[in-house]
């Protein structure tokens, strides 16, 4: 019986032991940098931007102009969309900024972007995410029924 038991305990504190390194891994692989998660415009940042990716998607006869963006002072990275024409529903479409490095990822609707893009809105833009090489991040946008994405910088 005391087997049994010495047994099962050392089977729970190894549980318990690699569970705990396991979620330490884990968590250490996300990366938290000081600009992940803040608005463009925090610190200045968008003072230095610069388009290094963009691309056009159409739909329901007009057109968005998806871009990631790149502060040259902060090294940071967010996405952008532009309509052609004002939306004509809430919600009509957002962004998404995603780095490579960790799969970490913003929407427009995230706090530090500017919301989703509602009636009679053209624009909205993502919150930033940390983009120093060997990081890349790419810009994914959602409009009804369709979507489009730029390459990764």
């Amino acid at each position: 019986m005391k087997k049994m038991v010495l047994c099962i305990s050392f089977f729970v504190a190894s549980l318990v032991l690699f569970g705990s390194l396991d979620s330490f891994a884990s968590k250490a692989s996300a990366e938290t940098h000081t600009y992940d998660g803040k608005s463009p415009y925090y610190n200045g940042c968008a003072n230095s931007a610069v388009t290094k990716k963009s691309v056009k998607i159409y739909a329901n006869g007009g057109s968005a102009n998806l871009e990631l963006k790149f502060s040259t002072v902060c090294k940071t990275a967010w996405a952008k969309i532009t309509l052609s024409r004002p939306a004509k529903a809430d919600g009509e479409a957002t962004a998404l900024v995603v780095r490579n490095t960790d799969n970490k990822q913003f929407s427009c609707a995230s706090p530090g972007g500017n919301g989703e893009i509602n009636k009679g809105q053209t624009s909205c833009y993502t919150p930033m995410v940390y983009d120093l090489d060997p990081r890349k991040a790419k810009a994914v946008a959602f409009w009804p029924y369709t979507a489009g994405e730029t390459d990764w910088y």
